[in-house]
């Protein structure tokens, strides 16, 4: 069979895979937060630039199919075209052979499959257009560098970082590569015409930025330190265990035989090796260098390991006689036995993990992430109607949290359903988008009712400044989340009455928001 054929089975296969996964799974955290995004459109956002929010608009039809398939369908059809891509700039530089390898080792990777190939995080875009500036990057490279590629470079490069910051280590790593190894490419006027058409693309985050007192970069620098802090290795091995993890163990090992391979030279690379090496490399050490002083997360350096990805394909097809190589099979099969089962146990769990605390009970269980939200759905909507036509509760109330999570899981799955006001009250680092979200939502105003509502496995009650806030707030009610018929978590609800505007004013004023939720 063709190398082509096997590409389009694997895409076809690996597809299907990855709707079921996105069918069976309801909406993690960070994901029901990107979802607030795409109800208000702006030039950037508090955490992240504005392409994620494009995408669920395409993808949902603006809002209209508004379920967790429609809401993946972008990342699934990135993952698809990545695989098409990937299997491109690997036949240029090597041939079919390795391009197919190369295919294989992207598909079986969980960062570039699973992460940001089913779930509606800024990786998703990100990753497609990082790898669509390398298919650029190499056409130009590989004799073709008319006034098109750099163009369409500059597209896509801009539409990277608009996607998510770390786009700008592509500028960064091919700068160094033309300085260091290919200057003659600094007589390009092209060159040139590329990058000002990034920065053009990229402008919105400057201006949008400057008009909210440069918050998305205070807010980072704020969680960021390196001399003020003492090195902490546990945070470094958080980044290099994850890593290994995130992108298949059996992946990173033919990693480490590349960077082996290629330090020692005993195998002969494409002269368009080093080019892959300054688009990783420097991502990857900053990474690491952080990571000792900070907690990072892993698949942030997830693009910079697909281009190490390359190399291993091309050293895979070099030291490889048979059709298939057995490191590939091993990668494949653990593929699977991870990510099908991952998927099954998720709801069908069957015994408890984390605390087992009443008020903390699934503290540490990841898997309550994307299940349950549903079930309680109905019931709170059962709570609520009765709550109004009982009088027990004023009719409208509005639903409040006081972190951005779970205030998106109860927007997405409570609120919109049942058209529900939501509101986040906190400080801005607490409560990120919806800082500029509750602009657009129904004020308090004086009197009125609300339901504060928080999961067991997370956070906890309303703090005593948010209560005085209230005239009353009632005892907790709980709602039991259970799997397979055992409890795994509660669901929490106390009844706040009767809404003291002048007091949540000065709360809004304390937390040094402008943007405030009463009238």
């Amino acid at each position: 069979m063709k190398f082509k054929n096997r590409l389009y089975i694997l895409i076809a296969a690996s597809t299907i895979i990855r709707i079921l996964i996105a069918c069976c799974l309801e909406l993690g955290i960070d994901e029901s937060y990107y979802e607030t995004y795409a109800l208000h459109l702006q030039w950037s956002y508090f955490d992240h630039p504005p392409v994620i929010a494009l995408l669920i608009r395409a993808t949902t039809l603006n809002g209209y199919f508004n379920t967790e398939l429609f809401f993946r369908l972008g990342p699934i059809l990135c993952a698809a075209i990545n695989t098409y891509l990937i299997y491109k700039i690997v036949r240029q530089m090597a041939g079919e052979r390795s391009a197919w390898f190369a295919a294989c080792l992207f598909t079986f990777s969980f960062y570039s499959s699973i992460i940001s190939g089913v779930f509606i995080l800024p990786d998703a875009p990100l990753l497609f257009f990082w790898l669509l500036s390398i298919w650029y990057m190499v056409q130009i490279m590989e004799g073709n560098p008319s006034g098109v590629n750099w163009i369409l470079l500059g597209l896509a490069a801009g539409c990277c970082i608009m996607s998510k910051v770390h786009g700008i280590f592509l500028w960064l790593g091919f700068g160094g590569f033309i300085i260091f190894e290919r200057r003659d490419f600094l007589r390009n006027p092209y060159l040139y015409l590329s990058l000002l058409i990034t920065l053009i693309i990229v402008s919105p985050l400057f201006f949008w930025n400057l008009s909210n007192h440069f918050i998305t970069y205070t807010y980072h620098k704020s969680r960021f330190g390196f001399f003020s802090k003492k090195p902490d290795l546990n945070d470094l091995l958080q980044q290099v265990f994850g890593s290994i993890f995130y992108n298949n163990p059996v992946n990173y090992f033919v990693y480490i035989l590349t960077w082996i391979a290629l330090w020692k030279k005993k195998i002969a690379f494409p002269a368009l090796s080093n080019l892959l090496l300054w688009l990783s490399l420097p991502l990857i050490l900053v990474l690491l260098f952080m990571s000792l002083f900070n907690d990072t997360l892993p698949h942030w350096s997830g693009p910079a390991y697909t281009c190490i990805l390359l190399l291993a394909a091309i050293y895979l097809d070099k030291i490889n006689l048979s059709r298939f190589p057995p490191s590939l099979v091993v990668s494949g099969l653990l593929f699977l036995f991870v990510a099908l089962p991952g998927t099954l146990a998720v709801n069908f769990l069957p015994f408890r993990v984390g605390s087992e605390n009443k008020n903390h009970l699934g503290k540490g269980d990841i898997t309550l992430d994307m299940i349950g939200w549903k079930d309680f759905s109905r019931k709170f909507d059962s709570i609520y109607l009765s709550d109004m036509h009982s009088g027990i509760m004023k009719p409208g109330a509005t639903i409040i949290s006081d972190y951005w999570f779970p205030a998106a899981h109860l927007d997405y799955y409570i609120a919109q359903p049942h058209r529900i006001n939501v509101l986040a009250i906190g400080p801005l680092q607490d409560i990120h988008n919806y800082a500029w979200l509750n602009a657009y939502r129904k004020p308090l105003v004086i009197g009125d009712d609300a339901y504060f509502i928080y999961p067991s496995n997370y956070y906890g009650p309303p703090n005593a400044s948010l209560k005085r806030c209230f005239e009353k707030a009632e005892d907790s009610i709980f709602c039991i989340q259970y799997r397979l018929g055992i409890p795994v978590r509660n669901f929490v609800i106390y009844r706040m009455h009767g809404a003291l505007p002048d007091r949540l004013q000065q709360l809004s004023i304390k937390f040094g928001l402008s943007r405030i939720t009463v009238k």
